[in-house]
């Protein structure tokens, strides 16, 4: 099997559906996603707690605990305890791991791909004006990186004219 186009366990429509039922049942209907509120509605109780893990990113213990950098940006905590929500509701199993947004293993891929779309859901940036937003404005609304703004939009098939995107 192709792991850079297919993903055996779960589609990649599964995914996305999965990250936007929860910003659906949170009533979140625009940018920045609360984090925190989307553990609120997630059906099992999940421990997340920031600490120095030198150059690692996070990782998720026993399906209940997150464990992300704390001296990491807080973007990038923002997008790796979504990235460790996706491996614990995506049943896959722990391990350290430093986050590659290009990563095309698996279980990773599923995790960015659940992690953009609860940090960047296609329903709510639908109704943005794009074209006239730059990069760094979009990016801050949503409280994302701008190599994660653009993958998202990329992986969305957003028809964007990226040129300008600096």
């Amino acid at each position: 099997m192709d792991q850079d186009n297919e993903l055996p366990e779960f589609s990649v429509g599964f995914i996305r559906k999965l990250a936007r039922n929860l910003v659906k049942k949170c009533k979140i209907i625009s940018p920045p996603i609360k984090i925190s509120d989307i553990f609120k509605v997630v059906d099992k109780k999940i421990e997340v707690k920031g600490i120095d893990l030198g150059t690692d990113d996070g990782f998720s213990v026993g399906g209940s605990i997150i464990n992300y950098n704390s001296t990491s940006s807080v973007l990038r905590q923002r997008f790796t305890v979504a990235h460790e929500l996706g491996h614990i509701l995506l049943g896959h199993n722990s391990s350290f791991r430093n986050i590659n947004i290009n990563s095309t293993e698996t279980n990773e891929k599923s995790a960015n791909i659940f992690a953009a779309e609860l940090l960047v859901p296609l329903p709510i940036v639908k109704k943005e004006n794009l074209i006239l937003e730059s990069l760094t404005s979009i990016s801050s609304k949503y409280q994302v990186s701008k190599d994660m703004m653009l993958w998202s939009l990329k992986n969305l098939h957003l028809d964007l004219k990226l040129g300008n995107w600096k």
